[in-house]
């Protein structure tokens, strides 16, 4: 107990002087640069901040931005877990699983923005973008933590053990294990590319097209202030994850 007392502690020192630090550069820039359209100074943006969070507009702009972001995030993890179940079942189908998720990630986020803008509604544009993004990636976890158990499928095969003892004493335990992960990593990504797709797309409410109003206005406190609520939000989802997680393992223990 007083180990964990100690290493929070330690943590919470390190992301007081981080944030101090970070604080004093970018007061620093501000005076060097003496101009609020390039640089605005900490103390503007932090009013700005409080006078956001008094805007319903903002409250719901946040909402549709998380919703499209967890929307895409479900739908990727339930693609990747299904891919994952016919690789896993049905090894011969790796290689050209494999193939779609390759090309997936090799696309470039700005042309997936560009062409999905022809396709789709500029609504859905965002979340399109954000599951053809974390897909890959929440598939890549999955097929590494299968791959780590290649010595209980290899025993599966010579004790004939039927596909549904392999789904569920062997798949469903191992997609549970490394769900709080996935969540934990790929979440905040997708928040971040539904921003992205946002700002491109405009759609009628969220945070990317609060953003580009900024932008438009040159009002550059209100895009950094509106980039602190986000930070925000993001820190504090994964502040949830990892004490979930923790209590998790505090369980298995």
């Amino acid at each position: 107990m007083k180990i964990r007392t100690k290493q929070f502690v330690s943590n919470l020192i390190q992301i007081v002087v981080l944030i101090a630090v970070a604080i004093l550069l970018w007061y620093v820039a501000a005076l060097i640069f003496d101009s609020e359209l390039i640089v605005p100074e900490p103390w503007a943006v932090v009013k700005l901040t409080f006078t956001l969070l008094g805007d319903g507009a903002i409250y719901l702009a946040l909402l549709n931005t998380l919703l499209r972001a967890i929307c895409a995030f479900v739908v990727s993890v339930i693609v990747a877990v299904l891919l994952s179940m016919l690789v896993f079942l049905y090894p011969k189908c790796a290689f050209s699983v494999d193939c779609v998720v390759t090309f997936l990630r090799a696309l470039p986020t700005i042309a997936i923005i560009l062409v999905t803008l022809i396709v789709f509604n500029s609504t859905v544009v965002p979340a399109v973008v954000a599951f053809l993004v974390a897909f890959p990636i929440v598939y890549s976890v999955l097929s590494r933590a299968f791959k780590h158990n290649g010595n209980l499928l290899d025993v599966c095969k010579v004790y004939e053990v039927t596909a549904a003892k392999k789904i569920k004493f062997m798949f469903l335990p191992i997609v549970r294990d490394e769900l709080l992960t996935i969540v934990a990593e790929e979440l905040p990504l997708c928040i971040k590319v539904v921003i992205a797709g946002e700002v491109l797309a405009l759609p009628f409410s969220g945070i990317g097209r609060q953003m580009y109003i900024g932008k438009v206005n040159l009002d550059t406190a209100r895009v950094v202030a509106l980039t602190l609520l986000t930070l925000v939000v993001c820190f504090a989802i994964s502040g949830v994850i990892s004490l979930c997680q923790a209590r998790c393992t505090r369980r298995s223990r």
